[in-house]
């Protein structure tokens, strides 16, 4: 298994805290499928205590720093280091407040690939919406919020293309999965926590949101996609 750790956005803001989670996750990683893996990381606002604790990590093979002021897919989507994913079997893409609690890797692995799931998660703790963190078996979504998600190549490439710069915040691209029909999915055996508030402009959030709603599908609002999928499709209950 060849993984990367894909950072899509960390700066200022509860930096240190910040700092502590992604040392956890990536010792927890390292611990987990005892070899060396590699990240890519895109700093807004730029870290050197960040940047010089990752090299002193034994474990960590190739480091992709990109450094751009701006919001989430403004980084993520222009980074110049993403020609780069497709040497990698494996993409782990986590936010800068998620927290690992319990995760096997391989076995996870081995479920997306049994049951062919392009956008996979653990179960998230403190996570918006219940349907990331209600069950205790494997389900299938047409709504999944973005905090771990473990990807292939190809998935990520295609988890890129439903977004735009221009929705900076991924307001609603979580709800669009059923409609662009991309297979998501929980496996609620393992577990990571968001911990910490969001710090998004929710008005900024919610307007950019709707004019990508407007611009690139049929619906006009959220409710509107509601009315069309329900958050979870399918319970998998002997995996």
């Amino acid at each position: 298994m060849n993984l990367l750790y894909y950072l899509p956005a960390i700066g200022d803001n509860n930096i240190d805290n910040k700092h502590e989670i992604l040392l956890h996750n990536l010792n927890y990683i390292y611990n987990n499928i005892q070899k060396k893996f590699s990240i890519s990381i895109n700093f807004y606002t730029v870290s050197e205590k960040i940047k010089n604790s990752i090299k002193n990590l034994h474990f960590i093979e190739n480091i992709y720093i990109y450094e751009k002021t701006g919001i989430l897919t403004e980084l993520f989507l222009t980074n110049p280091h993403n020609e780069y994913i497709h040497l990698y079997d494996y993409i782990l893409f986590i936010l800068d407040d998620v927290k690992i609690i319990n995760m096997d890797i391989q076995r996870m692995i081995d479920i997306k690939n049994k049951y062919s799931i392009e956008i996979f998660s653990p179960k998230i703790l403190n996570s918006t919406h219940s349907f990331m963190n209600s069950n205790n078996k494997l389900t299938i979504h047409n709504f999944l919020e973005i905090y771990l998600l473990l990807l292939t190549p190809d998935d990520f490439t295609k988890y890129c293309l439903i977004n735009t710069i221009e929705n900076k915040w991924m307001w609603y691209v979580d709800h669009l999965f059923g409609h662009y029909n991309i297979k998501a999915g929980v496996i609620n055996d393992f577990i990571a926590l968001h911990m910490l508030p969001s710090c998004s402009n929710q008005s900024d959030a919610n307007q950019c949101g709707y004019v990508y709603l407007r611009k690139y599908t049929k619906y006009n609002s959220l409710n509107d996609i509601i009315k069309n999928y329900s958050p979870i499709k399918e319970i998998i209950y002997d995996y």
